[in-house]
């Protein structure tokens, strides 16, 4: 299997979108999935604590909070785990993982991927996902060139 791990902000959600779902921005995921067979799994802030609530408030974000909702969760396979740290001796206070150990983790747990990319605009993966990171502009989002680059990884 074929896996996009996709961030929201940044990615199909944009300043000019005034941070909404920009359908135009989700048809350059949607060509990538059409060209390489890949599924989406949501790494972004805007996933719940499982797949079922995560589709269900995307796809309802024109009730929910004044958003477009996501038009293709049929693409969406999986989200990935929140993940916490702490020091052993002392669990207060907790802190997030980097979403490159979430994105880690995920993989570690389904053998099953034979490629991946990430599509974000933080820089927070770690350095063996090098190969498999686009980084996109945080105002602008994903482009055409970012949908390239992301072909030619997952071919």
């Amino acid at each position: 299997m074929k896996v996009i791990f996709l961030d929201f902000d940044g990615v199909i959600t944009t300043l000019k979108s005034n941070w909404t779902i920009d359908d135009k921005k989700v048809e350059l995921v949607k060509e990538i999935c059409d060209i390489t067979g890949a599924k989406i799994v949501i790494s972004s802030s805007w996933r719940r604590y499982t797949l079922e609530d995560t589709i269900e408030d995307i796809t309802k974000q024109e009730t929910v909070r004044g958003h477009k909702p996501f038009p293709y969760p049929d693409l969406i396979v999986d989200v990935t785990s929140r993940m916490y740290g702490f020091k052993y001796e002392n669990k207060e206070p907790c802190y997030n993982v980097c979403r490159g150990v979430e994105i880690d983790r995920w993989l570690w747990e389904h053998k099953d991927v034979t490629n991946y990319v990430i599509l974000d605009d933080d820089s927070d993966m770690l350095l063996s996902q090098k190969e498999h990171f686009i980084k996109t502009h945080a105002l602008n989002g994903i482009s055409k060139k970012d949908v390239e680059k992301a072909i030619k990884i997952l071919s």
